[in-house]
């Protein structure tokens, strides 16, 4: 099915964009989210965020910020950042082959299009106040979730380094005097299941807690044709074994996922609040997996079209286990707020890749080790004066060990081992105040000191196992490496505010920020690949107005922004020894213009309509690269991941029923517009709709809710990753991976 003209979609109006969001009291703790005309304090729309760090209500907010609650993921089926990206103007998704493992966000056209775990994404995403400092860590699941911030435009003051797209702020449920808990179970297509619960409440005096638990089993919707027509091939006979046979498998994809989440918080005095958590998630399932169209890099020609079939010698797989621990310390002094945060992360992973091929040519198995450590102190003034202010201190380091294992038996007759260590340090000093110059206008200047250093160390040796490689016509093996990176930078913004009346905000901004220089997470097969790339950066600026008018059924937001890069970073495809390969590095530099809207009404009671629109134009300027040719084809372009145009629509209505039972049936569109995955412009992504849809029955008293809901009503086949295969200049064929088909489902859920 074709997607639906624009007119029919933005006839149905505006998609579900949440009503609540954080509700704090005092500092920056987090409390359930609440709307401040539940607190008879204005528009329905108009929530508390903490997206400078300290609450204030959205209307005042002189940024871009959207805010979807945790009510809103599950109804929405929205269990991945992944998923949150894909319903969110101006925010896009890429997947490349094994993009489960690493998915990469973009955000107004700035992302981070490599799933390897060295890299610095630039979409900087904290989990409860904690950075996550690589694209590895933001793969699991979304659970227990109190409201999910999604800031759109670099945030190099309060949230520094790796931010020149955005930064999102994920915030779970934390624990309450009462106790309160949930539990909630879905099925629905493929045999997904998904159950998530949590309960909390008072454990002893000045002492609450909280545990919260997520099962996800299921959901596969691809089928393996195996290498049964390859199987028993060698290409050495006698020397390099058979290739194994691998049959057929229906139902491939499915999840596998234990995740449980404890917290614990104490008080004990009216000035002293401590907070601390632990987590644990364990992922078996299964990684994503392209198919072919054309021929591929290896030289396999798929025999079928079918997006949701592939041949493949290795079922691709993860199995990854995490745990962290975070601790919080929120102090009162005499009106002053001290805020100090320590978190510590380990994650263990394996997972597979195969590149749509039934032959063993570059099948590879990852074994990455990552070890993180924050730390954060911030000092926040009393607010109501002339000026308030905050300063802080931050400091950032881990480790990630990487072993590739490159089976290329049936392409070079030999296997690969790359091996790679890296180590980053980052320290930051920074501040932010905002000048009451008025009653109604305010002057902010925020700046933010930071020095990193990065090493890189490791070697790709040819394994030789079977004593008949080939693998010198290509490349020369082995290859050593010891390179270090280092940086300082100052970034920061200013921005001036008017409130005009109440409930209105006018704003416009001036901001740096940058994105860590670093290395090429992918296997090293050239000492020049393994030289550190430099820090990308940017000035961007933006205006905006935000309109929530008091006890009025309706909020609008608008902001346009026009951001000038420099010394770009992108992956970009080369050949070498006439196979394609990727190489991360500085490319162009580039602008970005555009606009972003947000909006809801209340036309009659129960019936809402709200949604978003994002307008985008990019171009590409100043090719870095000594090829005429591939300057030729980036130069004028637009970035990767970059629609032009990205919106969805919707409603929901609310319906009471006799005997206090209430029906909400609901819609949703989402639209992205057509755009590139890659930074050369091989293929083109087209446009596509999804239209999702829900209904939900509550009897008396709300606790329980019944619903039926679908997504992607229309089964359209769109793909979430693109990877050319280009041999001599030209696409010789592509490796996509498809997004899922239409699935059904009902669910139960239970609060207390």
């Amino acid at each position: 099915m074709k997607p639906l003209p624009i007119a029919t979609m933005t006839a149905l109006s505006l998609v579900l964009y949440p009503t609540t969001a954080l509700g704090q009291s005092g500092g920056t703790g987090q409390a359930p989210a609440a709307a401040l005309e539940e607190k008879g304090r204005g528009n329905a729309g108009d929530i508390l965020v903490v997206a400078r760090k300290r609450s204030e209500p959205l209307s005042q907010t002189p940024i871009s910020v959207t805010a979807i609650t945790g009510d809103s993921l599950r109804d929405r089926g929205l269990t991945t950042l992944s998923d949150i990206a894909t319903v969110t103007p101006g925010v896009s998704f890429r997947e490349d082959v094994g993009g489960r493992a690493g998915p990469s966000i973009t955000i107004r056209g700035i992302g981070f299009d490599d799933y390897h775990a060295l890299g610095s994404p630039s979409a900087a995403v904290y989990v409860d106040q904690v950075y996550q400092g690589s694209n590895a860590w933001i793969a699991g699941q979304l659970f227990d979730i109190d409201h999910v911030e999604i800031l759109k435009g670099p945030q190099g003051t309060l949230y520094g380094q790796n931010t020149t797209a955005g930064a999102i702020n994920v915030l779970t449920n934390q624990p309450t005097a009462a106790t309160r808990g949930f539990l909630t179970a879905s099925y629905g297509s493929y045999n997904a299941l998904r159950i998530e619960g949590a309960v909390g409440g008072t454990v002893a005096t000045d002492l609450t807690g909280r545990i919260a638990v997520l099962r996800q089993s299921g959901g596969g919707f691809l089928t393996s044709e195996g290498n049964a027509a390859q199987a028993g091939y060698t290409p050495v006979p006698g020397k390099v074994p058979p290739l194994p046979l691998v049959g057929r498998q229906t139902g491939f994809g499915d999840r596998d996922y234990w995740g449980t989440r404890g917290t614990l918080r104490h008080t004990p005095s009216a000035t002293t609040t401590i907070t601390a958590e632990a987590s644990y998630g364990r992922d078996r399932g299964a990684n994503s997996q392209t198919d072919v169209l054309g021929r591929s890099a290896t030289g396999f020609t798929e025999p079928d079209r079918d997006p949701y079939t592939f041949y493949a010698n290795v079922l691709p797989f993860i199995h990854a286990d995490q745990v962290g621990g975070r601790l919080m310390l929120e102090q009162q002094l005499g009106g002053y707020t001290l805020t100090a945060i320590a978190a510590q992360q380990h994650l263990t992973r394996t997972y597979t890749l195969d590149p749509g091929s039934p032959l063993r040519a570059f099948d590879i198995l990852y074994r990455d080790r990552l070890n993180q450590t924050t730390l954060e102190a911030r000092l926040a003034s009393p607010q109501g004066g002339a000026v308030d202010w905050q300063v802080g201190l931050y400091h950032f380091r881990d480790r990630v060990h990487s072993n590739q294992n490159e089976d290329v038996s049936d392409l070079f007759r030999t296997v690969i081992d790359a091996d790679a260590t890296q180590h980053r340090r980052s320290t930051a000093i920074f501040g932010e105040a905002n000048w009451h110059v008025a009653p109604r206008l305010t002057a902010t200047l925020g700046l933010r000191y930071n020095w990193e250093t990065a090493t890189y160390r490791g070697a790709t040796t040819d394994l030789n196992p079977y004593g008949t490689t080939i693998l010198s016509r290509a490349f020369t093996l082995p290859v050593t490496f010891d390179n270090r990176f280092s940086d300082e930078k100052l970034s920061g913004r200013a921005l001036i505010s008017w409130q005009p009346v109440e409930g209105a905000t006018l704003y416009a901004s001036a901001s740096r920020g940058f994105r860590s220089g670093g290395f090429d997470g992918a296997t090293i097969f050239t000492a020049a690949k393994a030289l550190p790339f430099r820090s990308e950066r940017v000035w961007a600026y933006e205006a905006g107005a935000k309109w929530f008018p008091h006890d009025q059924p309706y909020h609008l937001t608008v902001s346009g922004f026009y951001n000038d890069f420099s010394d770009l970073q992108a992956t970009a495809v080369v050949n070498v020894g006439g196979l394609p390969t990727n190489v991360r590095t500085n490319i162009a530099a580039a602008k970005i213009y555009g606009g972003d809207m947000q909006f809801g009404v209340r036309p009659l009671p129960g019936l809402d309509l709200t949604g978003g629109i994002a307008l985008l134009h990019s171009r590409i300027e100043d090719v870095l690269s000594a090829n005429a040719a591939e300057a030729a084809r980036r130069a004028g372009k637009p970035l990767p991941n970059a629609p032009g145009l990205s919106f969805t629509t919707g409603v929901q209505y609310r319906q009471q029923l006799g005997s206090g039972w209430t029906l909400s049936p609901g819609a949703n569109i989402s639209y992205v517009g057509k755009q590139y995955k890659e930074i050369d412009h091989y293929i083109e992504n087209g446009a596509y709709a999804l239209l999702d849809a829900r209904i939900e029955l509550s009897p008396p008293g709300a606790r329980w809710t019944f619903a039926l809901w679908g997504r992607n009503l229309t089964d359209k086949t769109y793909f979430v990753g693109l990877v050319p295969a280009v041999s001599g200049g030209s696409v010789i064929g592509t490796q996509r991976i498809v997004g899922t088909p239409r699935t059904l489902g009902g669910e139960i859920a239970w609060r207390f």
